[in-house]
């Protein structure tokens, strides 16, 4: 899916692109080869335990757990059109995407669950007052 998400991003944008089930390439640019580490299965493991653990509704969990791994999927895909696009193994690359992407995920996510959880003190704590 996050292949073929990416590449049908690719082709709006006029790209010849060809993928398989573990490859993308676009034409005159580069190819990606994705990994197992690609999938951002940690990172949604992390969060759903986060939302699925904490003590709210279940309506509110699942609505928060689904937009919130549509929003990582989303930024993943981002990331492979980006990578598809500027990425070259020639290069000597000094920076590795994955740790990259997984530190602004996390650092989203850490917002995200911030503002979650705050919102339920401020809503627990009107109740308390009136």
């Amino acid at each position: 899916m996050l292949l073929w998400c990416s590449a049908a991003i690719l082709k709006c944008f006029g790209f010849n692109v060809i993928t398989n089930d573990y490859s993308l390439l676009i034409a005159g640019h580069g190819v990606i080869r994705l990994v197992y580490s690609c999938l951002g299965l940690g990172v949604m493991s992390f969060f759903g335990a986060f939302v699925i653990a904490y003590p709210k509704s279940i309506k509110a969990k699942i609505i928060f757990l689904l937009t919130g791994l549509f929003i990582i999927q989303f930024l993943n895909i981002i990331r492979f059109v980006l990578l598809a696009l500027f990425w070259s193994r020639e290069s000597q690359q000094l920076v590795d995407h994955h740790t990259i992407f997984n530190a602004l995920i996390y650092i989203l996510i850490a917002i995200s669950l911030y503002f979650w959880v705050k919102a339920d003190v401020a809503t627990k704590t009107d109740h308390v007052k009136n």
